[in-house]
């Protein structure tokens, strides 16, 4: 996809995960987002929406020597480049229980319509959901293109709940 393509999709994600969060969430839950690596839907537009409609944003840590994420309730400005890539809170910000989560919006490689999820290979976000309440929504934002017949699983990975791509919303279980 060219960038103009991946910005035109990315608000029409972005359109679609708000009223999914809409929808869902009451003012005062917990939406957990991410700060977009490289050509990933970038969800800048969620945050601002969340934020306005009384939601708790948060971003995740990663942890040395633990492959659960940490969340913090900070705002985009407090990210502060990381390892891999990443943009992340500071250890010192306010932190969120994972089980105080109630939706977790993440990113991926590659993802099919059963709730399969390809990301970076570390198992971050597999071993954190494995934490989190059971009633919390697990929401993969792709583009289209990255669906894919069906991803590669392994015994510890934990499907999504929702795939929202420029076209549809895949809603898994």
């Amino acid at each position: 996809m060219t960038e103009g393509e991946r910005a035109a999709a990315s608000v029409a994600i972005c359109d679609a995960t708000d009223a999914l969060l809409a929808a869902r969430l009451t003012p005062g839950a917990i939406v957990a987002l991410y700060a977009a690596k490289g050509s990933e839907v970038d969800p800048v537009q969620i945050d601002g929406f969340a934020r306005r409609h009384g939601l708790v944003v948060a971003y995740p840590r990663v942890v040395a020597n633990d492959r659960r994420l940490a969340f913090h309730a900070v705002t985009l400005d407090e990210l502060a480049p990381s390892r891999f890539g990443l943009r992340e809170p500071s250890a010192d910000a306010p932190g969120i229980a994972v089980a105080d989560v109630v939706a977790f919006v993440v990113p991926g490689l590659a993802f099919d319509r059963s709730g399969g999820r390809i990301g970076w290979g570390r198992g971050h976000y597999d071993a954190t959901f494995t934490a989190a309440a059971p009633s919390a929504l697990r929401i993969g934002l792709a583009y289209e293109c990255q669906l894919v017949e069906q991803v590669a699983r392994e015994p510890h990975d934990v499907a999504l709940h929702i795939i929202i791509t420029e076209v549809t919303t895949h809603m898994v279980v």
